[in-house]
């Protein structure tokens, strides 16, 4: 007969654990980048601070896992490692970083959400995982709450939804293809901070390549105080590298769906920052878009028991 002290020390649950501390670390993390990066985009165009992320985040990944690069960049290796960049970090963080710069860092927090909704669907698309009906259900509940958001906080956009909500909503699905297409990668037995470094410095340089003129506008508003180097710092090493690094050493042990379930702690710490510093109360409308986000996430997750 199986223990409660045996369940507790069985070598899945273990795992579990630390994928569930891997993601509620990011989750953190990234209410936190919210704000900063936010505040960088003020004085800095957000693909160069996308690119700037990316190829330093992604370097200090390759130097800190050097010895795990041999043997693993073969020609379907790469070409796979290359999609996961564009997807991932590429296409995502020209549409987030814009969509964050003409939103709020509350909204995005809850648009974030979705993440795992969205996951399980392109999970479902692309047979990693098994299809139902409850999946389906909860991907039209996450989505139908993410439109209300949009529409009935509109003061811009096309057809009443702000354009930076659907901007943010945009690159969750890009993320979410990069975050399934990385779980075939994670399974055949490649190192996931090979595959964060990859997608950070290709998909940051190819962001690069397109403001070459404007790269050195984030080293002068790094100089121009300690804060902003501060900010800086925060941007290209905490934000980036760890959190990218820790989201897909999550997919180890949690499948795709599963592996961003602690964000929807997000909207209630990102609610408390900007009451607590900024003295902003959250709209009444994301209270029922949150619980009806949540409540998607829940029949998403609870049928991969079935």
């Amino acid at each position: 007969m199986t223990t409660f002290s045996d369940y507790l020390t069985h070598p899945d649950y273990n795992k579990k654990i630390l994928g569930g501390l891997c993601s509620l670390t990011v989750s953190f993390t990234f209410c936190l980048h919210f704000f900063v990066a936010k505040d960088v985009m003020l004085a800095v165009p957000p693909i160069v601070l996308g690119g700037t992320r990316g190829v330093l985040g992604g370097l200090l990944l390759f130097m800190i896992y050097f010895r795990n690069i041999k043997g693993n960049f073969t020609a379907s290796n790469l070409k796979m490692l290359l999609s996961i960049a564009f997807f991932g970090y590429f296409i995502n963080q020209i549409l987030f970083l814009n969509g964050l710069k003409l939103s709020s860092p509350l909204n995005t927090s809850v648009i974030m959400n979705t993440i795992p909704v969205v996951a399980a669907l392109i999970s479902m698309l692309f047979r990693v995982e098994v299809f139902a009906w409850r999946k389906i259900l909860g991907c039209f509940l996450g989505f139908s709450m993410i439109a209300l958001l949009t529409v009935t906080t509109s003061t811009k956009g096309l057809g009443g939804a702000k354009i930076g909500d659907l901007l943010i909503f945009a690159s969750v699905v890009t993320l979410c293809t990069s975050t399934v297409l990385t779980k075939t990668l994670v399974k055949k037995g490649f190192p996931s901070p090979i595959i964060s470094a990859s997608m950070l410095f290709f998909g940051g340089l190819a962001l690069c390549t397109l403001v070459s003129d404007q790269l050195m506008l984030i080293v002068d508003y790094a100089m121009v105080s300690e804060i902003n180097t501060a900010k800086v710092i925060f941007e290209i090493v905490i934000s980036t590298a760890l959190t990218y690094l820790l989201s897909f050493k999550a997919l180890k042990y949690l499948a795709p769906s599963q592996s961003m379930i602690f964000i929807y702690l997000q909207p209630l710490i990102t609610a408390g920052i900007d009451f607590l510093i900024f003295a902003k109360s959250p709209p009444l409308i994301l209270i029922p878009v949150l619980l009806g986000v949540v409540f998607s996430g829940y029949l998403v997750i609870s049928a991969d028991s079935r």
